[in-house]
């Protein structure tokens, strides 16, 4: 049995345990979890449909991608443009006595397609989202590389930044370095590089800005291997910081993101990770200068379950992966922003980012 298959029994279970005859999963992500086949729908209907008392799937997919599950075991359920999807769906959900759909992902237009025949009808998305917080191994070994890439890319670049670089420069470059490593997707991209002031928008966009001597350099990015995710965030200082107050609450979030990773663990409530760092940000007088959750599940999406909130009351679990990354933000001065990949292990964490935290590994001399 494959990863995929060992998946697709799981979900079979947990939808079983759920009171559910079938689920019919559209997200691209949610299907590439299940399948290993990555689709690409722009205006059609996909839809990968769990028979659960028969643990089969069959995909319902247009004629224009006639092959998609090829080899995966999976049958496909086939349909032209003039035909649509409509009597297909009917045909493999019509004796449903209860059906979870992907409701987080169908639009409302699309609900018209499903003929309910049951008075059961749930979100298929948070049951697979259960599914997918947890890390499997081949998983893991995949976002350990993702995360090698952004290391890498931190270090090239250190190299060559320098006064009068643009943010959207040092956006292009951070790109073309990790565009070249084999099986990095380019079909999305997320890279934040602000300067000085501007690092105080925790999501701002790399404009026209040209670096200064005394700037911080924001640095929040993502590599995308193998439609997995990693991300980023460290602070570069162009000679001696211009503001005594970036080394002062840089040194703060260093301390709020290691009392964070600290307590990491099995067992350990999300919403008790984001106060320890809350805690400690407030305890140094900037609490109301962090302005976001500490942090956020990672994986097949960028953002997913487990989120590191306040109020979150969910447990977390050996190979569940999130973010670390408290920050501080002072209007007119700058932001200091440091994020880890995080993966809970059987007695504690591991970081899967490597690259320095060392306020004097952050200085780059001009």
């Amino acid at each position: 049995m494959n990863a995929y298959e060992k998946r697709r029994e799981n979900a079979y279970r947990l939808f079983g345990e759920a009171g559910y005859s079938k689920a019919i999963i559209g997200d691209p992500m949610e299907i590439y979890y299940l399948t290993g086949r990555h689709i690409i729908p722009y205006e059609r209907f996909y839809g990968l449909v769990l028979d659960i008392p028969h643990q089969n799937a069959k995909m319902i997919n247009p004629s224009v991608d006639t092959g998609c599950m090829k080899d995966s075991g999976i049958e496909e359920v086939v349909y032209t443009d003039t035909e649509g999807p409509a009597s297909r769906i009917a045909s493999l959900t019509s004796d449903a006595a209860s059906i979870a759909v992907d409701r987080n992902y169908y639009s409302m237009a699309v609900g018209d397609l499903f003929p309910y025949s049951g008075e059961k009808i749930g979100n298929a998305g948070k049951i697979i989202a259960r599914l997918r917080m947890k890390k499997d191994a081949e998983e893991i070994k995949i976002m350990r590389f993702a995360a090698e890439i952004v290391d890498k890319a931190l270090a090239f670049v250190k190299n060559e930044i320098h006064p009068g670089m643009s943010e959207k420069e040092l956006y292009q470059m951070l790109y073309s370095f990790m565009s070249k490593f084999p099986d990095f997707n380019t079909d999305e991209v997320i890279i934040l590089a602000l300067g000085g002031p501007h690092s105080a928008n925790p999501h701002g966009a790399s404009g026209d800005y040209r670096f200064q001597p005394g700037d911080v350099v924001l640095m929040d990015f993502c590599a995308y291997y193998k439609y997995y995710w990693s991300d980023i965030t460290r602070c570069m200082f162009l000679g001696e910081p211009s503001n005594s107050k970036l080394p002062e609450i840089y040194q703060i979030v260093k301390g709020a993101n290691q009392a964070a990773f600290q307590i990491i663990r099995p067992g350990i409530k999300a919403k008790e990770i984001d106060r320890a760092a809350r805690d400690y940000i407030t305890e140094a007088g900037y609490g109301e200068y962090f302005l976001h959750r500490t942090g956020h599940g990672l994986g097949l999406s960028v953002h997913e379950e487990p989120y590191i909130t306040p109020d979150n009351e969910l447990v977390m679990e050996e190979g569940m992966t999130h973010t670390d990354e408290p920050g501080i933000y002072l209007d007119g001065i700058g932001g200091i922003r440091l994020e880890d990949d995080i993966l809970v292990t059987h007695n504690g964490a591991e970081r899967l980012t490597q690259f320095s935290k060392n306020f004097e590994d952050m200085i780059i001399p001009i």
